[in-house]
C-alpha cells in the first residue's frame, strides 16, 4: 500500500480544523453525527496518488449509495468542470466520499459542487449545506513512521499519525538557531489521525515533528526561491506581456496566468522549467482589451503561488516603417546596408527590386531589443542565389529574420550571374507580409573596382589578428607606408576595391576566406607579388599569399594582407606568366626570400570575358605598387660623447618598421670607476630615429663605455662612448620630457648621429631603465602623406 493510500483509508471522516498557529490544520470526524443533522463536515481536501488526483469529501453521516453519482458531486478545476467520466465517486467507512479523478490535478482551485438530493444511509434526510466547497491541495503526505523529510515553504503536508490512532498529539519544534524558536503541540482532533501543517509560516531550516510522543519526523524546510519576473510593466497591445518564473528546483510544472484588475483570468499558460530552473512566457493582448493586469503563477507541485506588479496595457498607434535613407548606394557584389526604422511595431517587411528590374526578394525583420531600428544586410554577391541565409542578414544579433509562416521572407527572382549596376526600387511595409510600401527608397548599385594598393610595413612583433590591433597600429604609427622593408619585419599590402565584400564574406568576419577558390580568388580577383630583380639566368620569385592572413574593413572596401617578409614562402615562375600555377607549388621549386629582394604587387579583378566562374567588374580593374627590402641595421655614431650631466641624449637611426621597441644599453668598460650599467628602452620613430635620456652626473671626465642598440630583426649595434667636458655645439636639442620613476618620456627632438641632454636617472653600479613613448599619433587618412615626406629626409640622410 503506497503511503497516499494509507492516508486515504485514514482520511475516512477527515475534517480539517484550522489552528491558529503558525498554519497549521487539523483533521476531525466521526462515524456518525450524534446531533443528527447531516451534514459535509468541511475540510475536503485533495492529493496525488499515483496517476491520479484523489479528493476527499467528509461527511457527519454514511452517503446513500444512490448519492454517489458524479451528478451530485460536480468537480471543476479553476471553474472549469471537469467531464463526468473524468472521474468516480464512492465512499469508504465513516461518512468519506472519495472521489478519483482519472488524471493528476495539481491545484489549489478544486471545488465541489454537492447537490441538494444528497442522502444520509442512516436516516434517509437531506444534506443540510450543499453547494460549491473549496477543496485544499496537500502537496505531500507523511506516514508517522517516516524519519526525515523535505518540503519547500509554502507546502502544505498531511502528517498520517496511522499506527497511533486518532486524536494523537503532535508536536512541531524547531532543531537550530534559525528555527529554535518555533513550538507547536497540536492533535489530529477528535475521530482523525491526520495533521495538517502549512509551512507557508515557517522559517528555512530543520525541524522535529513528534507524534504521539514517540515517533519523530526530522523535516528539512528549504526556500523554492519561486519568482516571477516581468520583462516591461508598460507595454502598448501591439507587444506582448512576457516574462520568466523561476525556481530553485528545475523540471517542475508551473501556471502561469493572466489576470485582469477584475479578478478575471484573461488567459492561461502551462510551462515546465528547464535545467536551469526558468521558463519563459508570453501573452498577447488584443487591442480592445487595454488595462491593467498582474501575471499570477502557481507552482503545481507545491500549490505556491506568486502575484507580479500591476502591468499596464495601452492602446498602440499606428506601426509605421520607414528607410532612414532616401537614396542607398553601394557597389555591386558589397554587402548593403539597408537601415529600416520602426514605429510602434517590431516587424517590417522590405522589398528590394521587382519583376521589371530583373531582381525581386523580400525580408521580414523584428526589432528584437526594441531601439526603433533594424539594419538589414543585403549580400549582392549572392544575387544569383536563392537562398535567404545566403542573401540576407541583420546588423544587430538582437535581431532577426522571420521566415516561414512568421515572414514573407524570400527571393521571388534571382539574376544568372552578378546583378547588374543600376537604380532598384526599395520598398518598406510595416508587419510580415508585402504591401503596397508605406515609405520606399532607391538603391543604386555601381560598378566595382581596386582603386589602390599600398604597400606598409610593421614590427616583426606586432599583433594583427583583427581590425581593431590595425586600427590601433596605424593610429599609434606602428603601421607605417614604405617601399623600403627590412627583411625580417613585416609586410602589409593594403587593398582598396570595392565590389569584393560580398565574395570574401568581410561584413562578418575579421579574418574572412579571402584566398579560398570557392569565393572566386584566382579566377575574378586575385594578388600578385613577383620579383623584379632576380638572379642572372633566374626565374624570379613570386611570394605564395596564400599563407598570408587577411584583415578586412569591409565597410571601407578595404583589406590588410600581412605576413613576415623571412618566412613567407616563395617559388620560382617557370611558367614566365607572373602567376603561381599548382604545377610550381613544389618543393624543389620553393625558394627563400633574400633580403636585397625587391618586388612588383598587383591586386586585379578580372573582366568578365576572362572568368570562368561569376565576374566582379565588366571589364579589368587593378592597381600596383612596389617595394625593396633592405638589410636591417641599427646606427650609432662612433664614437659617442657626453658630458659628466644629467639628461644626456644617445641617438643613432635605424631602418627597421618604426614602432620597433629597443633597447640602448650603456655599459661601463676599461678601467672606469665606479662601474655603472644603464639601459633605456626606445622606440624607433617614422623618420628612422632613436633616441634614449641617460644621467651622467655621477660619472666623470675620461671615463668610457660602450653603447649597445639591440631588439628588432637588426643585429646588435656596438659603439664606444667617452665621458668629456663639453660636446660639439653642432648637435642641438629641443626637448619637452617629462621623468617619473623610471620613465621619461620625450616629445620633440632633433639630433645629429650622437650626443646630448634631455633626461633620465642614473647611479653607479644601477641599472637605470628609462622609456619613450612608441610612435606619434596620426590620423589614418594623413599617414602615407607624412611617412613619405618623413622618408624623403631619412633617405637623403
Amino acid at each position: 500500500m503506497t503511503r497516499n493510500k494509507q492516508i486515504r483509508a485514514v482520511l475516512l471522516a477527515a475534517l480539517m480544523v484550522f489552528s491558529v498557529f503558525a498554519g497549521s490544520i487539523a483533521f476531525t470526524g466521526s462515524a456518525a453525527a450524534a446531533d443528527g443533522d447531516f451534514r459535509y463536515r468541511g475540510g475536503a481536501v485533495h492529493y496525488v496518488d499515483g496517476g491520479n488526483a484523489v479528493i476527499e469529501v467528509p461527511f457527519s453521516h454514511n452517503v446513500d449509495s444512490a448519492s454517489l453519482t458524479t451528478d451530485n458531486f460536480t468537480v471543476a478545476d479553476d471553474g472549469d468542470e471537469l467531464a463526468s467520466s473524468a472521474y468516480s465517486v464512492s465512499q469508504t467507512t465513516n461518512g468519506t466520499v472519495v472521489i478519483s479523478v482519472n488524471n493528476v490535478i495539481r491545484s489549489n482551485d478544486i471545488t465541489v459542487e454537492l447537490s441538494d438530493d444528497i442522502t444520509s444511509a442512516e436516516d434517509g434526510s437531506t444534506l443540510t449545506n450543499d453547494g460549491e466547497k473549496d477543496v485544499f491541495f496537500a502537496a505531500q503526505t507523511f506516514s508517522e513512521s517516516a524519519t526525515t523529510e523535505s518540503a519547500y515553504v509554502g507546502e502544505k503536508l498531511a502528517i498520517n499519525a496511522n499506527t497511533s490512532g486518532v486524536n494523537t498529539g503532535v508536536v512541531v519544534e524547531g532543531t537550530e538557531d534559525a528555527t529554535d524558536d518555533y513550538f507547536v503541540q497540536r492533535s489530529t482532533g477528535a475521530n482523525s489521525t491526520v495533521y495538517v501543517l502549512d509551512t507557508s509560516g515557517l522559517e528555512t531550516g530543520t525541524y522535529d515533528i513528534t507524534v504521539g510522543g514517540s515517533t519523530t519526523i526530522n523535516l528539512t524546510v528549504r526556500s523554492l526561491n519561486f519568482a516571477v519576473d516581468i520583462d516591461d510593466l508598460n507595454v502598448t497591445t501591439d507587444d506582448d506581456i512576457s516574462g520568466t518564473v523561476s525556481a530553485r528546483d528545475s523540471s517542475r510544472s508551473v501556471r502561469v496566468e493572466l489576470v485582469e484588475s477584475n479578478g478575471d483570468t484573461y488567459a492561461t499558460q502551462n510551462v515546465s522549467l528547464d535545467g536551469q530552473g526558468e521558463a519563459d512566457f508570453d501573452f498577447n493582448v488584443s487591442e480592445s482589451d487595454t488595462g491593467d493586469y498582474t501575471v499570477v503563477a502557481t507552482d503545481l507541485n507545491t500549490g505556491i503561488t506568486l502575484e507580479s506588479d500591476t502591468i499596464t496595457v495601452e492602446k498602440a498607434g499606428d506601426g509605421r516603417a520607414s528607410f532612414a535613407q532616401s537614396v542607398i548606394t553601394e557597389q555591386r557584389g558589397d554587402v548593403v546596408a539597408i537601415p529600416v526604422t520602426l514605429e510602434n511595431t517590431d516587424t517590417a517587411t522590405v522589398t528590394i527590386g521587382s519583376d521589371d528590374q530583373g531582381y525581386s526578394a523580400n525580408v521580414t525583420v523584428e526589432d528584437g531589443n526594441d531601439d526603433g531600428e533594424v539594419v538589414v544586410l543585403w549580400n549582392s554577391y549572392n544575387s544569383n542565389d536563392t537562398s535567404v541565409s545566403q542573401v540576407f542578414d541583420v546588423e544587430d544579433d538582437d535581431d532577426e529574420i522571420l521566415t516561414g509562416s512568421d515572414g514573407a521572407t524570400g527571393v521571388g527572382l534571382a539574376t544568372s550571374n552578378l546583378i547588374d549596376a543600376g537604380d532598384y526600387d526599395l520598398s518598406v511595409e510595416p508587419g510580415s507580409s508585402v504591401g503596397d510600401g508605406q515609405n520606399v527608397a532607391t538603391l543604386v548599385l555601381e560598378e566595382g573596382g581596386v582603386s589602390a594598393v599600398r604597400t606598409w610595413t610593421a614590427p616583426s612583433g606586432e599583433t594583427l589578428g583583427d581590425l581593431d590591433d590595425v586600427t590601433e597600429a596605424l593610429e599609434n604609427g606602428n603601421i607605417t607606408e614604405d617601399s623600403q622593408i627590412a627583411f625580417g619585419d613585416q609586410v602589409i599590402v593594403q587593398i582598396e576595391a570595392s565590389g569584393l565584400e560580398g565574395a570574401v564574406g568581410a561584413q562578418d568576419d575579421e579574418t574572412p576566406n579571402f584566398f579560398a577558390t570557392s569565393n572566386g580568388y584566382d579566377d575574378s580577383y586575385r594578388l600578385t607579388i613577383n620579383q623584379t630583380n632576380p638572379d642572372p639566368n633566374r626565374d624570379p620569385k613570386i611570394i605564395n599569399v596564400a599563407n598570408a592572413s587577411v584583415i578586412a574593413d569591409g565597410d571601407n572596401d578595404t583589406y590588410f594582407v600581412a605576413f613576415d617578409s623571412d618566412q613567407i614562402e616563395a617559388y620560382r615562375d617557370t611558367n614566365d606568366d607572373g602567376q603561381l600555377s599548382s604545377g610550381e607549388l613544389s618543393a624543389s621549386n620553393e625558394v627563400s626570400i633574400d633580403d636585397d629582394d625587391s618586388f612588383d604587387v598587383e591586386f586585379k579583378m578580372v573582366e568578365e570575358d576572362d572568368v570562368s566562374g561569376l565576374a566582379l567588374v565588366d571589364e579589368d580593374s587593378a592597381a600596383t605598387d612596389s617595394y625593396e627590402h633592405l638589410e636591417a641595421e641599427h646606427t650609432l655614431a662612433d664614437p659617442i660623447n657626453v658630458t659628466n650631466a644629467a639628461d644626456q641624449m644617445i641617438s643613432g637611426s635605424s631602418n627597421v618598421a618604426p614602432g620597433t621597441e629597443l633597447t640602448l644599453r650603456v655599459e661601463s668598460d676599461g678601467d672606469t670607476q665606479p662601474r655603472f650599467l644603464k639601459t633605456a628602452t626606445v622606440y624607433v620613430q617614422a623618420d628612422g630615429s632613436l633616441s634614449g635620456s641617460f644621467d651622467f652626473s655621477e660619472q666623470s671626465v675620461g671615463d668610457t663605455f660602450t653603447v649597445t642598440a639591440r631588439g628588432g630583426v637588426a643585429p646588435n649595434e656596438e659603439v664606444d662612448g667617452n665621458v668629456v667636458e663639453s660636446v660639439s655645439s653642432d648637435t642641438t636639442t629641443a626637448t619637452e620630457t617629462t621623468t617619473t620613476a623610471d620613465t621619461t618620456t620625450t616629445t620633440t627632438t632633433t639630433t645629429t648621429a650622437a650626443t646630448t641632454t634631455t633626461a633620465a636617472t642614473t647611479t653607479a653600479e644601477t641599472t637605470t631603465t628609462s622609456s619613450q613613448t612608441p610612435g606619434f599619433g596620426v590620423v589614418v587618412a594623413l599617414v602615407a602623406l607624412v611617412a613619405a615626406a618623413l622618408l624623403a629626409v631619412r633617405r637623403d640622410n
